[in-house]
């Protein structure tokens, strides 16, 4: 497309016209059973995932046992705190997600990693609602269902519930739903949903600024006044999180993840050499656009995906850039609700047949069929993707006992089989732990590579046995230590 087609797709905004019902008078209408079934399979096959790779030892403690320790001090009605940060360490002074606390009375009741790790299945599956709802109300139910696949077995979700617990889960469905009304024209539900992201986490809120700039650009009068408030709630709470908030509270007086974003200039020098080169960037922006055909690039509501891409690339800390880890979650809402956005819009104008709609749609499928096999799901296809690590077992086993009230410092990926139990730091200890545990629990069968690597496990190790700890167990690879 030239410039002279897209600037009108941009400008002209949503098309704000109500659409009629598909099929008055009953309630089981495509619109309503599509995305009511595809939340009924999707949460399940998440919270298998999850769970049976928790029992896979593919959980750690950074990041999964940090938000159990800080879910269960809500619980327990007391300020947030990790062991696993540091000693006594607010989470709130590392990132800024008071969200979280909403799960503390299901975990009260179910004090277990487990739980977390269920919740956030739901409230990915629950995104999957809002945006097939919108594509079968434009465009039929195969569209829908193929909006609904795409979306739930997309690259980015897989890879998010692939590696342990995040925050990020609430943003999951407050950010569909807010997609979804902002390409309906719907600029009071836009920005509702918006808001509460600020408390996701200190990042969203430059996304939220996106969403109210977006409303204001396309509106007059009043409801341009809250789309400027929208932006500006967005930026205040980016700039109170950030400057105030989290180095308050912070070990250091400051906010460390800002150490890894580097100078503006170099930051932008270095994404763009990058992009050249063909690193991680830009197998991680290609796939981005890939998976919907590369059709959300004729939406504007792609421009909500900037801060995040932004930040992540111009950061000197390579993990950010890759198409792995909770990174990518978000984006998967984005990009979905832009594919269908931007074929609403081409459709408009006259600029997409029918036949282009269909191609579109067809390379949505072929794209999340063929990532299919390569992706975290796959596992459970075959009999060992189901299968319980006899370390996990054997970690229960010495889970149950060790006293209650005893602490433990345990390999990272040993840390969520304790850390519902025992309070629990990692091993070897990092400098701003000041604890000394009364039991070293250490994989040597497989170690964690974090925060050190099978050789340094083995001097923490030795300087344990050195300072009076003694062996009590070996099993299965994990040598149990008890101290003097």
């Amino acid at each position: 497309m030239t410039a002279t087609e897209i600037s009108p797709l941009i400008a002209a905004g949503p098309d704000t016209t109500t659409q009629a019902p598909m099929s008055p008078g009953t309630w089981l209408t495509a619109d309503r059973v599509v995305p009511a079934l595809a939340f009924v399979l999707l949460a399940p096959l998440y919270a298998v995932l999850s769970v049976v790779g928790h029992r896979q030892l593919r959980t750690s403690g950074f990041d999964l046992g940090i938000f159990v320790q800080q879910i269960s001090s809500y619980a327990d009605l007391r300020a947030p705190t990790s062991d696993l940060l540091g000693t006594g360490y607010n989470t709130l002074g590392d990132h800024f997600s008071p969200i979280t606390a909403l799960l503390a009375p299901a975990y009260r009741v179910f004090p277990s990693p487990e739980t977390l790790l269920i919740a956030q299945a739901v409230l990915f599956a629950a995104a999957v609602i809002p945006l097939a709802r919108w594509a079968v109300r434009e465009f039929g139910t195969t569209v829908g269902v193929v909006v609904a696949a795409g979306y739930g077995l997309s690259w980015g979700v897989q890879a998010a519930l692939n590696f342990d617990f995040h925050e990020i889960a609430f943003a999951m469905p407050l950010l569909a739903l807010s997609m979804v009304a902002l390409g309906r024209g719907r600029w009071s539900s836009a920005m509702l949903w918006a808001l509460p992201l600020v408390f996701v986490k200190e990042d969203m809120g430059l996304t939220v600024a996106v969403i109210g700039a977006l409303v204001a650009f396309w509106t007059t009068g009043r409801t341009r006044a809250f789309g400027v408030l929208t932006a500006v709630w967005g930026l205040a709470w980016v700039a109170l999180a950030v400057k105030v908030i989290i180095p308050l509270l912070s070990a250091n007086d400051s906010y460390g993840q800002g150490s890894k974003l580097p100078p503006l200039g170099s930051g932008i020098a270095d994404t763009a050499h990058g992009f050249v080169a063909g690193d991680s960037r830009a197998a991680t922006a290609f796939l981005l656009l890939a998976v919907t055909g590369f059709a959300a690039l004729r939406s504007p509501l792609l421009l909500v995906a900037v801060p995040t891409v932004a930040w992540r690339f111009l950061s000197d800390n390579s993990n950010f850039w890759k198409p792995i880890f909770h990174y990518n979650a978000i984006l998967m809402v984005i990009v979905f609700a832009a594919l269908i956005d931007a074929v609403v819009r081409s459709r408009r104008h006259g600029q997409l047949s029918t036949r282009g709609q269909r191609i579109i749609f067809t390379a949505v499928a072929v794209f999340a069929l063929i990532a299919l096999p390569f992706l975290p799901m796959a596992r459970l296809a075959s009999a060992d993707g189901w299968k319980t690590d006899p370390q996990a077992t054997e970690a229960q086993q010495i889970a149950a006992s060790i006293p209650t009230g005893e602490t433990i410092a345990a390999s990272n990926n040993l840390v969520p089989q304790f850390v519902s139990t025992h309070d629990v730091t990692v091993f070897p200890q990092r400098p701003t732990d000041t604890s000394t545990p009364d039991w070293i629990v250490v994989n040597r069968a497989d170690p964690a590579g974090w925060p050190s690597d099978a050789a340094g496990d083995s001097a923490a190790v030795d300087s344990a046995l050195a300072s009076g700890y003694l062996v009590r167990a070996e099993s299965n690879g994990i040598v149990v230590l008890e101290g003097p």
